[in-house]
């Protein structure tokens, strides 16, 4: 009898300890799906790989000067062919990122490249395949 109390307990503890640990085994929070989003960007813009940059704009993108997602891209392709990007990088380090109903602000991305020199704020939505995208973006200092 004491042996099958002690088989009885041991077993309601390690079910206690397996549930426990199902229930806190949660998936990256918002904050760093969305680092890692800027992470993916960064590496995209300083290795001129077009397609990690494109990976974080949503199709609902929209801009007063470059339109849609796909003039978007086409201005950054460009960008990369005429060499205006050429030594690129971007400071993600300070970028502090609210999220408010569903939507996220980060700001201040820094870059400078060829150009010179830009502040970017990017405004992102969560999409239906719970990634976040940019959905827009101030860029100053251009």
């Amino acid at each position: 009898m004491r042996k099958a109390m002690i088989l009885t307990m041991s077993l309601a503890i390690v079910m206690a300890l397996v549930s426990g640990c199902a229930t806190a085994a949660k998936g990256p929070s918002d904050e760093e799906l969305i680092k890692g989003v800027l992470g993916n960007w960064k590496a995209g813009i300083e290795g001129k790989d077009i397609a990690k940059v494109e990976s974080g704009i949503s199709s609902e993108f929209k801009h007063y000067e470059w339109g849609d997602k796909a003039g978007l891209v086409g201005f950054l392709k460009q960008s990369f062919d005429q060499g205006d990007l050429n030594n690129a990088k971007v400071n993600i380090d300070n970028a502090k990122i609210t999220i408010e109903k569903g939507t996220a602000t980060v700001y201040p991305v820094e870059m400078s490249a060829s150009f010179g020199s830009a502040t970017i704020e990017f405004n992102m939505k969560k999409e239906a395949d719970g990634q976040w995208r940019a959905v827009g973006v101030t860029v100053e200092g251009v």
